[in-house]
C-alpha cells in the first residue's frame, strides 16, 4: 500500500541555493529589515526565487528572533459604523503587506483601559487607537507602548488626523450658499475628539456669517441611525417653528434624520435639506442620495499603519502633528435652496 505526503514546505536554504545568495542575505532581504544594505539586483533575484518555490516566512520563528509578536492592535469606538470599519481596512491592508496580523477591539462594551490591558497579556507589537481620548487613559497601560492615536490631539503620541473642523466648516458654508439661515445641528452624545471638531467647524461658520444656532436646535444622540431619527424627531414640530436644514456630524444620523423626514412627511430637500458627514457607502444607496463631506477613512488607517510601522522599524518617534488630511463636499440631492412659501 503506497502512501502520500505533501511537498515539503520551501525553507531560505532552498531560496538561497536558486537565488545563488546566502541564507544569510535571504534572511536580510524577506525579513524586511529596512536597514539591510543589500543590492537591487540582488534583492529582486532573492524575491524572484521566493516567489518561484512558493516561499512562506514562518512568522512565529521571525517573531521568536525578534522579539515581535507581528500582531497590531486596533481599538475603535464602534465597528458597526461603517467609517470605522473603512480605517481598519486601511490598517489591514498595510499591517497584512508587512506581514502582521491586526486584532480588533470594539470600545462599545469595553472600556479602551480593558483592551490595551487585553492586548498587551498577548504581546502585542503596536496599537492603534481611532479617536478615543488616549490622554485619559491610565499612564501604567500606555508604559513602553508603540502607540498610533487618529483624529485625536496629542501631546505624547504620533498621529494622524482628518481635517475635522474643516468638515463642519464645509457643510456650513454650502447650507449658507443655499440661502439657509434656520440651521440645526445633530451630534453624537460622545468626547470622541473629531465629532466635536466637526461642530467646531460648523457652529463657528455660522457665527462668522451671523447665523445663531439656538439651543433647542442642537441635539445630542447616540451616533446610529436611531439615534439620528429620534433627534430629528425633535426638530420637526408643526411648520413655522422648525428649521431648513440639519447638518449631522456623521452619516448614520443623517440616514436617520433622512428616515424620520419621510415618516414625517417632510420632503428633502424641498422642505428639509440634510447635510452628513463621512460618505459612508449608504450615503449613496439612499433616495434622494445623501450630501454629505468626504473624510478620507482608508486613508487614515493605511497612514496610521505605516506610522506605526516606521516606529516599530526604529524610524518612528516623531510626535509633531503631520499633514492634516484634507475633506471635500460631496453635494447629492439633500440639500437645495430654503422653502420660500410661507
Amino acid at each position: 500500500m503506497s502512501s502520500s505526503s505533501s511537498p515539503r514546505p520551501s525553507t531560505t536554504h532552498d531560496v538561497a541555493r536558486l537565488a545563488g545568495v546566502s541564507q544569510a542575505t535571504v534572511s536580510l532581504v524577506l525579513g524586511g529589515n529596512p536597514r539591510a544594505r543589500v543590492a537591487a539586483a540582488t534583492r529582486e533575484r532573492v524575491i524572484r526565487a521566493a516567489e518561484e518555490l512558493g516561499y512562506r516566512p514562518n512568522i512565529v520563528a521571525r517573531g521568536l528572533v525578534r522579539g515581535r509578536s507581528y500582531a497590531l492592535g486596533v481599538i475603535v469606538p464602534d465597528l458597526a459604523n461603517p467609517f470605522f470599519l473603512e480605517v481598519v481596512r486601511g490598517i489591514e491592508r498595510v499591517a497584512s503587506t508587512a506581514g502582521y496580523a491586526v486584532l480588533l477591539c470594539d470600545a462599545r462594551e469595553t472600556t479602551p483601559a480593558r483592551h490595551l490591558e487585553a492586548l498587551r497579556a498577548r504581546l502585542i507589537d503596536g496599537v492603534i487607537v481611532d479617536p478615543l481620548g488616549v490622554e485619559g487613559l491610565p499612564a501604567d497601560s500606555l508604559t513602553d507602548l508603540n502607540l498610533v492615536v487618529v483624529d485625536q490631539p496629542s501631546e505624547r503620541w504620533p498621529g494622524v488626523a482628518s481635517d475635522a473642523e474643516g468638515a463642519g466648516r464645509l457643510a456650513a458654508e454650502h447650507l449658507l450658499a443655499l440661502g439657509h439661515r434656520e440651521v440645526a445641528m445633530v451630534g453624537p452624545a460622545t468626547d470622541v475628539h473629531s465629532f466635536r471638531m466637526r461642530e467646531r467647524g460648523f457652529t463657528r461658520a455660522l457665527r462668522a456669517a451671523g447665523v445663531a444656532l439656538p439651543s433647542g436646535w442642537l441635539r445630542r444622540a447616540p451616533a446610529t441611525v436611531a439615534g439620528g431619527e429620534a433627534a430629528m424627531r425633535a426638530l420637526l414640530p408643526r411648520r413655522g417653528s422648525r428649521p431648513t436644514a440639519v447638518f449631522c456630524t456623521s452619516d448614520l444620523l443623517a440616514l436617520g434624520a433622512l428616515k424620520a423626514c419621510a415618516t414625517a412627511g417632510v420632503a428633502v430637500p424641498g422642505a428639509m435639506s440634510v447635510v452628513g458627514c463621512d460618505d459612508i457607502e449608504m450615503a449613496r444607496v439612499v433616495t434622494p442620495e445623501l450630501t454629505t463631506v468626504a473624510v478620507p477613512a482608508r486613508e487614515l488607517g493605511a497612514r496610521a499603519a505605516r506610522l506605526l510601522l516606521r516606529q516599530l522599524d526604529g524610524r518612528g518617534g516623531e510626535t509633531r502633528p503631520g499633514r492634516v488630511l484634507p475633506v471635500r463636499l460631496v453635494p447629492r440631492g439633500t440639500t437645495a435652496p430654503p422653502p420660500t412659501d410661507p
